[in-house]
């Protein structure tokens, strides 16, 4: 999977203009986990446009390392390989159309070799409000989990700060009741987010929040999913970064208060921080 991603983005960036290549480190660390200590993400990304149409394509290898609760012995790491695509086409000025794909290799979760498939509409209603639409189809061999995603997008100025707002719901439908050896107990799942992002003089922060139980959700436009059942309530977000020319830096925190189904463990709570360099090929 990682050569592929490579050898794609090896391809891509030798048309060097109107394309990005980014990646993205971050720490994770767990408390109240029943066997997750602690791990790490790195993300590598690439972004390319041409005539009508965007591509992304994002490669994720992550590691989390895991022990027992009582013994402190080490067990085996949960590895995981991600392998995603985005293609966005502006059918007009103001309607563009989306589709997405993930694929997932999980060395410990009945997920592993899930494939995620999306679709999407995004509106402009005028220059600075957008409306989308997206839904998700999450094919595991247990189960599928279907997902509908309504985002509000509003970009607005004050002063010489530039705004960019997004609230939205997602809904989950898990047409299924088994995560290997353990029977989910609820198929319907719904929560909602508010984001915030400002910029001025090309420094960047960005606050955000998401409430509502939420299992094996699709987030980042597509690219990004949770497969683990893991049911997730609140999650918050602060995010701290500097644009230059050719050049993005950018840091975030999470945190998120979860629970373990298959462990039947509450209040496991997550905090991750990354840091992410973004370069763009202007020719």
């Amino acid at each position: 999977m990682k050569r592929i991603f490579f050898t794609t983005a090896f391809l891509a960036s030798c048309l060097l203009a109107n394309s990005e290549i980014s990646t993205n480190y971050t720490y994770k660390d767990y408390d109240n986990s029943k066997t997750k200590t602690n791990g790490k993400t790195l993300d590598y990304r690439l972004l390319h446009n041409f005539e009508n149409s965007q591509i992304v394509i994002n490669y994720e290898d992550s590691l989390t390392k895991r022990e027992n609760e009582i013994t402190k012995a080490k067990l085996t790491s949960l590895e995981v390989e991600k392998l995603s695509m985005k293609y966005l086409y502006h059918i007009s000025d103001d309607l563009s159309f989306k589709t997405s794909f993930i694929n997932i290799e999980d060395n410990l979760a009945p997920t592993d070799d899930g494939k995620i498939y999306g679709l999407g509409l995004i509106k402009s209603m005028n220059s600075s409000t957008e409306i989308k639409v997206d839904t998700y189809l999450s094919d595991y061999d247990d189960f599928n989990a279907n997902q509908y995603d309504l985002i509000f997008v509003k970009r607005f100025k004050f002063n010489e700060i530039n705004f960019m707002g997004q609230t939205g719901i997602k809904y989950i439908d898990i047409n299924g009741s088994k995560y290997g050896n353990y029977i989910l107990k609820d198929n319907y799942y719904a929560s909602y987010f508010l984001n915030l992002n400002a910029n001025y003089n090309g420094f960047i922060f960005g606050l955000g929040f998401m409430d509502g139980d939420r299992l094996f959700a699709v987030q980042d436009d597509g690219l990004k999913v949770e497969h683990h059942a893991l049911e997730q309530s609140k999650t918050y977000m602060i995010s701290l970064g500097k644009k230059f020319k050719d050049i993005d830096l950018i840091s975030r925190y999470i945190y998120s208060k979860s629970d373990e189904l298959p462990e039947n463990r509450d209040n496991v709570r997550s905090k991750f921080v990354s840091i992410g360099f973004n370069y763009k090929f202007n020719l």
